[in-house]
Parts: structure tokens; C-alpha cells; sequence
């Protein structure tokens, strides 16, 4: 009787041992970035300093406590620019009020045709909280260069003249100026808004 008691003493606390480790792995697994992880440590973001459509200066490194958001691209994208900024939105809905801890960035990579007032009007039909970014093409080839733009142009037969090759990413920045993750473009805007909530709580 007294073996059986030990035997049954012994296999509830492996029992529990059990749970609580998957239990944990489980816990561990909703704290995982979904999105691709830079690496520890996690490096520096570059810095830039952009203008907004009012005049307005946005330099990222004075952003220190806001999860920043940055995707490169350009008004007349036909596909990947219009559907990434509407996850954005969506990454917003979804936040609710926390969405005000996220600067969502928009840095254009064709300043030829992207004026202050093309780029405003189109980052505002997703969400009048975006940010839209243009300057001087030397401040903007060096934030191309550091966040991998990979822009190239690509001349058309069509009205619009040319295209726009670039990079889909997004680059996520933490609230201590930290590069943490990218998020590629088949990426979920719910998986997307899963690691942003994760850098919020830090």
C-alpha cells in the first residue's frame, strides 16, 4: 500500500512537471517573433533625418520610444506599396489605442514623381497618422542604402514611363532605436500586429 501511495505520489509530480513545462513552451512560443528576428544583439537602427509633407522634420532617432514601422516604396506601385500600407492599417485597427506607441513610415523611393503633396494624399487615403517621407535625394539614397531599398528603375512603354524595383520589407525598429525584426511582404497583418504588441511591452 505504502509502495502504491509513493508510486502515485510519484506520477502526479510528473505529471505536473509535464504541464508546467508545456505550459511554458506554449508561453514561449507566444512571446516568439513571427516576423524574421535580427539577432542578439540586436544592432542600431540607421539613423535618418526626412521631411514631411508640412515641412516638418522626422528624424528617427528622436522617435526613441515609439516602435517604429518603416516600408520603401512609391505612389505608383501597382501591387506591393497599396497592400503592405493596408496592412498597416490593419496592424492599427487592431492595436487600438496602443497604435499611438507605433509610428507607421512610409519613405518614398521615386522623390521624381512623389511630391510632398502626391505622397500626403496617398499615405492619408490608409490612415491620417502615417508618416510620409521625402527630402533631398542625398538624405534619401543613404536611408535607401541603409535599409536596402534595392531601388532600380525600370523604363516601360506606358504612360507612366517607368517602374520602380524594390525591396518589400518592412523594417521594424524598437523603442530603444533598435533594428529587431523585418517582416517579409506574404507576412499576415495578425502576425505582423502579434510582434508589434511584443516590442509594445517591453
Amino acid at each position: 500500500m505504502k509502495n502504491t501511495r509513493i508510486f502515485i505520489a510519484i506520477a502526479a509530480v510528473l505529471v505536473a512537471a509535464a504541464v508546467f513545462f508545456l505550459g511554458s513552451q506554449a508561453a514561449e512560443a507566444q512571446k516568439s517573433f513571427r516576423g524574421s528576428a535580427i539577432g542578439t544583439p540586436a544592432p542600431q537602427a540607421f539613423d535618418f533625418h526626412l521631411q514631411q509633407p508640412d515641412g516638418s522634420s522626422y528624424r528617427l532617432s528622436d522617435r526613441r520610444g515609439q516602435v517604429v514601422l518603416i516600408y520603401l516604396g512609391y505612389v505608383n506601385c501597382p501591387d506591393y506599396c497599396p497592400a503592405t500600407l493596408a496592412k498597416f492599417k490593419q496592424i492599427a485597427d487592431n492595436l487600438g489605442a496602443e497604435a499611438a506607441g507605433v509610428d507607421f513610415v512610409f519613405i518614398t523611393v521615386d522623390p521624381e514623381r512623389d511630391s510632398f503633396e502626391v505622397i500626403d494624399a496617398y499615405v492619408e487615403r490608409f490612415s491620417p497618422d502615417f508618416f510620409a517621407l521625402s527630402g533631398e535625394m542625398a538624405a534619401l539614397e543613404e536611408t535607401w542604402n541603409n535599409y536596402g531599398a534595392g531601388r532600380f528603375i525600370q523604363h516601360i512603354e506606358s504612360e507612366l514611363g517607368y517602374v520602380v524595383s524594390h525591396s518589400t520589407r518592412t523594417w521594424v525598429i524598437d523603442k530603444e532605436g533598435l533594428l529587431r525584426i523585418t517582416f517579409p511582404f506574404e507576412m499576415t497583418a495578425s502576425d505582423m500586429a502579434h510582434d508589434v504588441k511584443l516590442l509594445l511591452a517591453e
